[in-house]
């Protein structure tokens, strides 16, 4: 049983990460399109980063209360399909008003807020944990192929079909998915397990992160790492359109930057599946600090042939470190709190993208894109350099 479970999560990730890509290109698009300014766009992406922080700690809470795990997954999962069902309608009835969007946008971000907790706190309740790294790292490799192939069918398909299409298409991938999860065997939970405490309040997910680090002291280092690296990585978008535009003058080159990125990820979600076992947890973290830093170096360098390879390098790295996160909170956490302390510590790290996203645009029209992406692989050199040396990442991290 635990093979179909696998399969029908495997390929229901594939399904609703190729369908979410193509909206999610296609909205934003759109935006661009409809209100003409680029500041929209930047309006719409902070109105749904916002719950995302917010109610992480709040909806993993409700999550790992839930006595029925399914059953919070098929009705997230069918409020989600509701308010995609009126954005659709919207685009394709061509409602060009932007709060009517951003708020239906908003009930969508919220509702979907609770299928990656649903899928963390499913893997740890169905799986053994030596099987959790493959099949993590096989999750990556079907998001990062999804992404991939949605992102080329949209590039070619954009200039002949509406983009309403992309989201009815993207719905209906959507309901596939959904038909899939009901054919998942979940246990449901007996009262006696249920957390009998109250309610997770909105805005404790920094004293549950705060009590997971003073539980778990080495998990210290690799959380502060990445939220200095969080901050440098946030801005990548930014990055490819400067060098696109200002370096090479040629703003095609942007799509090539984006696949490029996707491709190096593609191939760390695969390197990590391959290798698994054959390296340690903590190794995969420290080879991931060492690479984002040279990989900014090779980006920043003024030959073409060293972008596009600092560019896949840079893709390649950041599954490695995702990926063994995601397998030591699996694995270090009860199952129990695995969902509120899972999405607590993953929101706690974006919180710091807003600092990226807007002070690097700035330095960057002081001091040109060249010298912050080697001024960034300096410093985060650096920071790796003192981290490897004084043995912060610790063989503790391995399951």
């Amino acid at each position: 049983m635990c093979l179909m479970d696998r399969r029908i999560i495997l390929l229901t990730q594939f399904i609703l990460s190729f369908g979410g890509g193509m909206s999610n290109i296609a909205l934003l698009t759109l935006i661009t399109k409809w209100f003409v300014s680029a500041n929209y766009v930047g309006l719409y992406s902070f109105c749904l980063f916002v719950p995302r922080v917010l109610l992480a700690t709040y909806i993993g809470g409700q999550v790992d209360r839930s006595k029925d795990l399914k059953r919070t997954l098929l009705s997230s999962m069918g409020w989600t399909a509701l308010f995609m069902l009126i954005m659709t309608s919207s685009v394709i009835l061509e409602i060009k008003h932007f709060w009517w969007l951003v708020m239906w946008a908003l009930f969508y971000e919220i509702a979907s807020s609770y299928y990656y907790p649903c899928l963390t706190k499913l893997l740890v309740v169905l799986f053994e944990r030596s099987e959790l790294s493959k099949l993590n790292a096989s999750l990556s490799t079907a998001v990062t192929s999804a992404n991939l192939f949605s992102g080329s069918v949209v590039t070619v398909a954009i200039g002949f079909v509406s983009l309403g299409v992309f989201l009815a298409i993207d719905l209906s991938l959507y309901l596939v998915g959904l038909v899939l999860f009901f054919a998942l065997k979940v246990e449901t939970k007996p009262s006696a397990e249920t957390l009998s405490e109250p309610p997770v309040s909105l805005w404790n997910g920094v004293k549950v992160v705060k009590r997971l680090l003073g539980e778990n002291y080495y998990l210290a280092p690799i959380f502060y790492i990445a939220l200095i690296f969080n901050i440098v990585l946030a801005p990548q978008s930014v990055y490819f359109a400067e060098l696109a535009n200002n370096v090479f003058h040629d703003l095609k080159l942007l799509g090539l930057c984006n696949t490029l990125f996707v491709s190096g990820f593609l191939l760390g979600s695969l390197f990590y599946r391959v290798v698994d076992v054959r390296l340690k947890t903590h190794e995969y973290i420290i080879w991931a600090l060492v690479l984002v830093p040279l990989a900014f170096g090779l980006i920043g360098a003024p030959a073409r042939w060293s972008v596009y390879g600092g560019i896949v390098l840079l893709g390649f790295a950041i599954p490695l470190y995702n990926i063994s996160t995601r397998l030591i909170l699996q694995t270090k956490v009860s199952k129990e709190t695995v969902a509120t302390v899972s999405n607590s510590y993953h929101a706690l790290l974006n919180a710091t993208q807003p600092i990226g996203l807007l002070g690097f645009p700035y330095l960057i029209s002081l001091w040109g894109i060249g010298s912050v992406l080697l001024g960034s692989a300096a410093l985060l050199g650096l920071l790796t350099l003192g981290v490897v040396i004084s043995k912060q990442i610790s063989a503790e991290l391995d399951i």
